[in-house]
């Protein structure tokens, strides 16, 4: 797996969608390892940490609870983003961009501040001032507006999202398609066997050409991406990085993302024979 046998840019950075929520189950990993949460741990919705779809917690009321355990599969297998945010919370802002450094991120600024999914939501697509703050301001001023819209709930009759992309205006998480390898490995290196569980639970792929299929793809408006960690064998072990990203607001249409997918599918067949 250290020598790649097709790459196209790998070592740029480009926008993440949800991959980024590697990032978090690397994060609650680290905490759980050394013993400050645990799988069993309680997380509770509130109106400061409820987000916007997809998902399912954000329908929830406010006092449900999961466990981190709940939160991180939910995160995951169906990338809910008020659960997302719920560990983000648990953990702190700063724990997140230590495990994006821990994780081999060849340039961890790009993802600090870190924000969470409704602070995304709120800056791209709420107050036209917090998106200029983001895409202006300096790191201090970034962080100082996190600050703010952590104190705000969020409802979607507020935020419309779509329209232009905002990547390009750098609201995002960003990494390179090197950088997700890195991030894989980590996760599938760590000895806590949940780990694994959580990843392989929802695969994106035809799972039983393969022994073990891990996955996590991300969109948002202009971006669509995919990347997955399988196995083939005793130590043959391979990740799939595909990134995709315009400012076309019509760009990502259903066709774009059959055709992404099967060329997914392709590069994992290559990879395997």
């Amino acid at each position: 797996m250290s020598e790649p046998l097709l790459d196209r840019a790998a070592d740029e950075p480009a926008p993440l969608g949800s991959m980024f929520k590697l990032y978090v189950l690397y994060a609650v990993a680290q905490a759980i390892e050394a013993g400050e949460l645990s799988w069993d741990t309680v997380l509770t919705v509130s109106e400061h940490n409820r987000s916007l779809p997809s998902g399912e917690l954000q329908d929830e009321p406010a006092g449900t609870t999961v466990t981190v355990h709940d939160a991180a599969t939910k995160m995951i297998q169906i990338s809910d983003n008020t659960a997302t945010d719920m560990l983000i919370q648990q953990l702190g802002r700063e724990a997140i961009e230590a495990a994006v450094r821990d994780a081999g991120h060849h340039d961890p600024e790009l993802m600090a501040p870190f924000p969470s999914t409704r602070e995304f939501f709120q800056i791209g697509w709420s107050d036209p001032a917090y998106l200029e703050t983001w895409s202006d301001g300096t790191k201090e001023e970034q962080r100082d507006l996190l600050d703010e819209l952590e104190q705000q709930p969020i409802d979607e009759y507020d935020v419309a999202v779509g329209g232009d992309p905002v990547w390009p205006q750098g609201v995002e998480w960003f990494a390179s398609a090197e950088d997700v390898a890195a991030v894989h490995r980590a996760l599938h290196e760590h000895p806590d066997p949940t780990i694994r569980t959580i990843l392989g639970g929802q695969s994106g792929a035809e799972q039983e050409k393969w022994d073990y299929v891990a996955f996590k793809g991300g969109s948002s408006p202009g971006v669509l991406t995919g990347s997955w960690f399988i196995e083939n064998g005793p130590g043959e072990q391979y990740v799939v990085v595909l990134q995709a990203a315009t400012d076309d607001p019509a760009g990502i249409s259903a066709t774009t993302q059959r055709e992404f997918f099967d060329l997914a599918d392709a590069t994992l067949e290559l990879a395997t024979n």
